[in-house]
């Protein structure tokens, strides 16, 4: 997506940046209710929360931040509104803390607790990634919040599908597709006795 996209959306909510920062809590990724793009507009939600308290933005220009077709935003609004994830008011979409109580319940029928409670951050050149699936951008910011471009993320393929609630399948042909994109700035394979272990670092992008 071009820069100047995103500034024709900023006038329409006061504060909101031209390369907002999108955050998902754990709470979000881990939960197996939410398909990959409500926990993607649920982001959104929760980033405008704590700057402005809600989210004002069409269908349209939510679909041109993350380049999802506006019915498709529509659908996963309906179910989120639906589900209870979120409240609305005219125009404007509130985040409820709904999510919060579902990963509650989910822990307790597991009779475990988590204890990677890592949220992940989208940077724009992510999630405005028109080469990218949902997934992916999901993925790559997986890696990330432990890589940050330096660092290794070396956890199993079966912890990392856990972490965003699908399938080891997908966290595999998601990560070769992202390696096969260059978003990777090391992508290893280590192989041996009961080993199979992938070390990555997520490439970096320059600020301004």
């Amino acid at each position: 997506m071009k820069k100047d996209n995103i500034e024709l959306i900023n006038p329409l909510i006061e504060g909101v940046p031209a390369k907002l920062m999108i955050v998902i809590p754990f709470e979000i990724l881990m939960n197996s209710e939410l398909s990959l793009n409500e926990k993607l507009l649920l982001g959104l939600d929760f980033s405008l929360k704590s700057k402005l308290g809600f989210n004002q933005l069409t269908n349209k220009d939510v679909g041109e931040f993350f380049n999802l077709h506006s019915n498709i935003v529509g659908d996963c609004r309906k179910s989120l509104l639906e589900k209870g994830y979120l409240m609305k008011e005219g125009r404007q979409y509130f985040l409820t803390d709904h999510y919060k109580t579902i990963q509650k319940s989910e822990e307790s029928n597991e009779n475990t607790k988590n204890k990677d409670q890592r949220n992940i951050k989208l940077p724009f050149e992510i999630y405005s990634n028109k080469a990218l699936k949902t997934g992916e951008k999901l993925l790559w910011s997986e890696y990330n919040s432990i890589s940050k471009g330096e660092k290794e993320y070396f956890a199993k393929r079966e912890h990392t599908a856990n972490r965003l609630s699908v399938s080891v399948e997908s966290v595999s042909n998601w990560t070769k597709s992202l390696n096969e994109k260059g978003l990777f700035k090391k992508y290893q394979i280590v192989t041996g006795y009961h080993t199979h272990q992938r070390k990555i670092i997520t490439c970096r992008f320059d600020k301004e």
